[in-house]
């Protein structure tokens, strides 16, 4: 195959030989896609035919794309639509184990070429993309990372008009450019074209609102090999955040060229092959030019589907760290909130491993996330750990992503009810199985005088609906330490550490050295076992000291309490187990929707106490009375009480 352009930082000097090189990897670009999608029988060709003059100047020298080298320039695809043209690319630049066969089963079940970008680092995904503004915002991150890292590359990822139009761009991009992050790169594909109509109709100038932002805006044509490949060299040079705005033709070359109906009609078949003809590529489908094809590489690098930088975690060390936390928070009988005992432990795990990163959205002395050992990142200081992402909740989520995917640990804070804005990205770091923890407190109408607005109701079952993401509500300093432990040991779930901001009264655990949130629920309070009739109460959160007054002031029935830290991993647990804690009667009690605790109700005498209804400003325990969590309401719902 023809050896990629040696390009340099310093400005192009393109032959015609080497035009026509680049030209030729752009055309087998557009074949390959065209053939991909007709092959599907769907898929998005538009954009993989207007952007692949672009996609061929950057696999061919105008990037160090490198998979597996920590030195490389990360390329991120956010408009995941246009997949095709990433996975032509990266099977003709050579240097991944991607194959022609691969590329015929395009958006099959199994494949390696997923209908949107699923991350695989080594064949060059570095993220999972598809979610309009997604990979945008999580290149913030990475950028952010490399900064870290001290590595002097590049972060290169593509945008269309649909990832500028959500509102998370604003989020992300005014997040770079506070953070001058001169290492981002954000190539534009302006082809004004929506599905429903020209996007110039919907939306406003893109570069005078990066220009707006403090990026350094760039424009070139879209086709020029020229002008291409000394855009791209310029933006290099900038000191700031650059955005390139390369005017392309969506559907360059089919008969739709520069209509939205190119973005999902598959080109015919006859139109196909004069595409080939035209471009003087093979006749064959999925054939390229000998020179182009890429030689063999050996099935031992056959990658793997979640291959991500491997964290440097001293988790040993970590462990010793955390159970010293949990014997000493095990003493303290003061009355505290969760995320006081949240805020000791990220405190010293912070100052003492470089892997942690802190955060939060305005709100880091609220939710206790920033400490006497938070150092700000940023402002051309990268030895830090902590970033001030400003009221940027969404954009917040996607950069702790993009930190995760280059093996950071990052925590980021705000209120419960304002997870709502971040469930994009929770949702996207559950795909990528990427593990950041997200940080939130003020889990409960206890909040009061604020009112209904930030008071939450769904927000935990909302959490706890997303797949492959564990929601842990501990209750107490020891179950802070033992959720924070679970949400660490595994790199591959992400995690939500859902936290008070009132305080609340000791929980007594006489059994500190076994993690014990880690089966989901467990026996807080056994029976007393004198007779009485018998019940449990299971409770999460805030809502055990609720269960412990229930106990105290019921006279007629002999109460054990189960706390419930994670549903998520007390549903993997065993049968037997799982019958044994849920044996016999029970009442069932979390401040928030019910709707994620009928399933553990599983006998027809068995009661839950929730708040399926907003809230009102007022005081939390008047609040609380009103809304039925109640000593009160809970003995009449156990008969002990009219």
């Amino acid at each position: 195959m023809t050896t990629p352009l040696n390009f340099s930082e310093a400005l192009f000097d393109m032959g015609i030989a080497e035009i026509h090189n680049v030209r030729e990897f752009a055309n087998a670009i557009r074949c390959l896609a065209v053939d991909m999608v007709n092959i599907a029988g769907s898929g998005h060709q538009g954009a993989a035919l207007g952007f692949a003059d672009v996609m061929a100047v950057l696999f061919n020298g105008g990037m160090n794309f490198a998979p597996g080298d920590e030195a490389r320039d990360r390329f991120v695809l956010s408009v995941g639509h246009a997949s095709a043209a990433l996975y032509a690319a990266v099977y003709l630049s050579g240097k991944t184990r991607l194959t022609k066969e691969d590329l015929m089963s395009f958006r099959r079940l199994g494949s390696l070429c997923q209908g949107h970008p699923d991350v695989n680092k080594e064949i060059g995904v570095e993220m999972t993309t598809g979610a309009l503004g997604q990979g945008l915002a999580t290149a913030v991150g990475m950028a952010v990372a490399l900064k870290k890292k001290r590595l002097q590359n590049k972060v290169f990822v593509v945008v269309g008009d649909g990832c500028l139009m959500e509102g998370v761009s604003h989020e992300a991009l005014t997040l770079a450019a506070s953070l001058q992050l001169d290492n981002i790169i954000v190539m534009f594909d302006d082809n004004d074209v929506c599905i429903d109509g020209k996007a110039s109709d919907v939306t406003t100038d893109n570069s005078d609102r990066l220009a707006a932002y403090g990026f350094n805006t760039l424009s070139a044509d879209g086709h020029d090999f020229r002008q291409i490949a000394d855009v791209i060299d310029a933006s290099k040079k900038s000191g700031q955040p650059t955005f390139i705005a390369f005017r392309t033709s969506i559907g360059k070359s089919s008969n739709v060229e520069g209509t939205a109906k190119c973005h999902v009609v598959c080109v015919p078949q006859e139109e196909a092959m004069n595409l080939r003809r035209v471009t003087m590529m093979p006749l064959e489908e999925f054939a390229v030019p000998e020179h182009l094809t890429p030689d063999p590489i050996p099935a031992s690098c056959t990658p793997s589907l979640h291959c991500l930088t491997a964290p440097n975690i001293p988790e040993n060390e970590i462990l010793v760290d955390l159970r010293a936390m949990k014997y000493e928070f095990a003493k303290d009988t003061t009355m505290r909130s969760t995320r006081y005992f949240s805020g000791i432990v990220f405190e010293r795990l912070t100052a003492k491993y470089d892997v942690f990163i802190g955060g939060a959205a305005d709100l880091s002395e609220s939710c206790c996330t920033i400490s006497n050992s938070s150092v700000k990142l940023g402002d051309s200081d990268w030895t830090g750990n902590y970033v001030h992402y400003g009221i940027r909740e969404h954009a917040m989520g996607c950069a702790m992503n993009g930190l995760a995917l280059e093996g950071f640990i990052p925590f980021g804070g705000t209120f419960l009810v304002f997870s709502d804005y971040m469930k994009p990205a929770i949702r996207n770091a559950a795909l990528m199985r990427v593990a950041p923890i997200f940080v939130f407190t003020h889990d409960s109408v206890a909040v009061g005088e604020d009112g209904a607005t930030h008071q939450p109701i769904e927000q935990l079952a909302a959490l706890r609906a997303i797949p492959h993401f564990n929601v842990f509500r501990p209750c107490c300093g020891v179950e802070v330490v033992e959720c924070i432990e679970l949400a660490i040991s595994d790199r591959t779930t992400p995690s939500a550490i859902v936290l008070t901001r009132q305080n609340l009264e000791a929980v007594p655990r006489l059994e500190v050295e076994t993690n014990l949130s880690a089966t989901g629920m467990y026996e807080l309070v056994p029976f007393m076992n004198d007779g009485r009739r018998k019940v449990t109460i299971v409770a999460t959160g805030s809502e055990i000291q609720l269960a412990a007054k229930v106990r105290r002031a019921t006279e007629g029935f002999d109460i054990r309490i189960i706390s419930a830290p994670c549903f998520e991993l007390f549903d993997m647990q065993s049968s037997d187990y799982r019958s044994e804690i849920l044996a016999g009667r029970k009442l069932i009690m979390e401040a928030g929707s019910t709707i994620c605790l009928h399933k553990y109700r599983t006998r027809e005498d068995d009661t839950i106490l929730g708040i399926d209804k907003f809230g009102e400003s007022g005081n939390p325990e008047e609040l609380f009375a009103k809304l039925g969590l109640s000593v009160h309401q809970a003995r009449v719902l156990l008969g002990d009480a009219e």
